[in-house]
């Protein structure tokens, strides 16, 4: 992939294509739209992947190593083996909802401890205050999504696509922007 290609961030589309051993690093993939991609083995280092929709995507063994991962889809994705450590804006709700194993390495901000070979417990590790209490206390459980042990659609979470909701917002608050002109010109 060029340096061209990647500038019109927000256009990138590689769904379903096999990218498996491919070098991405310090590339500009925001919005970029991995879904059902295969990246095995890629190196994605050093990347701005910030709302990047990865979902069910296979990144067994990819490297992520310093990427901006703010707001990635990672829904179903495949993290098994891969090298998450210094990643930046990762939350523990996004790797909750993708498949993990205790191959994978993660940033030291999010705590991963292992109750069994398929059980986990996940959570964001917070700056603690002066005080030495945390700011927000946020633990999140689930059974390990490792492949191929996936629960029944009834019990996943319901999980809100975040572009659809942050569109909404902003319809709303425009509505909202325009009523008030119109009470205005009353």
């Amino acid at each position: 992939m060029s340096k061209d290609k990647a500038s019109s961030s927000g256009k990138l589309k590689f769904a379903k294509q096999d990218l498996s051993e491919g070098d991405m690093h310090g590339q500009d993939l925001r919005f970029a739209d991995f879904r059902g991609t295969t990246l095995i083995k890629a190196n994605l280092s050093e990347t701005n992947l910030t709302e990047a929709d990865l979902r069910e995507a296979d990144c067994h063994g990819a490297n992520f190593r310093k990427a901006n991962m703010q707001g990635a889809f990672l829904r179903d994705t495949n993290l098994r083996g891969a090298d998450l450590s210094l990643v930046t804006n990762l939350l523990a709700i996004d790797v909750e909802s993708a498949y993990i194993d205790k191959e994978t390495k993660f940033p030291n901000y999010i705590q991963i401890r292992w109750k069994s070979e398929r059980e986990y417990s996940c959570k964001d590790i917070l700056p603690r205050e002066k005080k030495g209490r945390r700011t927000k206390e946020r633990r999140f459980k689930d059974k390990a999504r490792i492949w191929g042990n996936r629960r029944k659609a009834s019990e996943r979470r319901i999980e809100e696509d975040r572009r659809a909701a942050a569109a909404k917002k902003l319809k709303e608050k425009k509505d909202k922007d325009k009523k008030a002109k119109a009470a205005k010109k009353k």
